[in-house]
C-alpha cells in the first residue's frame, strides 16, 4: 500500500511538472509575441500568438492580438476574421469594437444592416461564459430561497422567491440563446484579395459576382472544393473553399469556462 501511495504522489508530482512546463513555454511565446509586435515583426507575433493558441484554451486578448497583427499586414480579411472570433470572448471591449467598427468600414463590400430581435442585439453584449455564470448564481439562489420557504414561510421569502424564478428563467434562456446562436454560427470570412462566386461548383460555371477580402458570408453546403455562400438576400453562388475561413472553429465548452 505505501508503495502504491508513492507511486501516486509521484505521477501526481510528474503532472504538477508538466503543466507547470506547458505554461511556461505559453508565457515565453506570448512575451515573445509581444515583443515581436512592439518591433513591427507582425508575422513573428502572429506565429508567436499561433503557438500560444495551439497549446491551450483561446482567449479574446490573444483573437484581439492576431487581428491587430494582420491589419498591420494589411490583411483585411484576417484581421476581421480574428476581431470577430474576439468578438465571442470580450464582446463589450472597447478598443475591439473601435478596431472592428474601423475595418468593417474599409471592406468593399458593404450590406445593409437588417434590423434584429431586441433579444439578439442584447445578448450580443454578453459572452457565453457570463451568461453562465448568472444562470448558475440564479439558479443556486432559486432552490436556496425554495429551500428556506419550505421551513420559514414568510411575505418576504414569497416575493424573493417570485423575483428569483422570474431571474431564473431569463437566465435560462438568454443562456440557452446565445449557445444555440454560436453553435449554429455559419459565418465565414473571405480572406483572400477577392473570391469569384459562381452558379455551380465548378470553375466552367457562370460567374455571378464577385467578393472581396474581408466580406462576411454565411456559409451552406460543401461540393469537393467549392461552398454554397450566401452574402445578401439574393445574392448567393458558390466559391473556393479555400478564399473563406469559418469564424466558428472553437467548441463552446471552451466559451463557458
Amino acid at each position: 500500500m505505501k508503495k502504491i501511495s508513492i507511486f501516486i504522489l509521484g505521477f501526481l508530482f510528474l503532472l504538477v511538472q508538466m503543466a507547470a512546463a506547458q505554461n511556461a513555454d505559453r508565457l515565453n511565446a506570448f512575451v515573445q509575441a509581444n515583443k515581436a509586435y512592439a518591433n513591427d515583426d507582425y508575422q513573428t507575433a502572429i506565429d508567436q500568438y499561433q503557438t500560444v493558441l495551439n497549446s491551450g484554451k483561446p482567449t479574446g486578448s490573444l483573437y484581439y492580438n492576431m487581428g491587430n497583427c494582420y491589419y498591420r499586414q494589411d490583411k483585411i480579411g484576417w484581421a476581421v476574421l480574428y476581431y470577430e472570433r474576439a468578438m465571442q470572448y470580450i464582446p463589450n471591449d472597447p478598443d475591439l469594437l473601435f478596431n472592428l467598427k474601423h475595418v468593417r468600414n474599409q471592406i468593399e463590400d458593404q450590406v445593409e444592416k437588417k434590423t434584429s430581435f431586441p433579444l439578439i442585439n442584447t445578448l450580443d453584449r454578453f459572452n457565453l461564459s457570463s451568461l453562465f455564470w448568472f444562470m448558475m448564481v440564479c439558479h443556486l439562489g432559486f432552490w436556496g430561497i425554495l429551500t428556506i420557504r419550505r421551513f420559514h414561510r414568510s411575505e418576504w421569502s414569497y416575493y424573493t422567491f417570485v423575483g428569483l424564478s422570474i431571474l431564473w428563467t431569463i437566465s435560462l434562456v438568454s443562456f440557452s440563446a446565445k449557445w444555440y446562436i454560436l453553435n449554429n454560427d455559419n459565418r465565414g470570412v473571405i480572406v483572400t484579395s477577392k473570391t469569384i462566386v459562381r452558379a455551380g461548383p465548378d470553375d466552367r460555371e457562370t460567374k455571378l459576382f464577385e467578393l472581396h477580402s474581408g466580406t462576411i458570408v454565411g456559409c451552406e453546403r460543401q461540393e469537393g472544393d467549392w461552398r454554397l455562400v450566401q452574402f445578401s438576400q439574393g445574392k448567393r453562388g458558390w466559391a473556393k473553399i479555400s478564399d473563406i475561413v469559418p469564424i466558428r472553429k472553437d467548441k463552446l465548452r471552451n466559451l463557458a469556462i
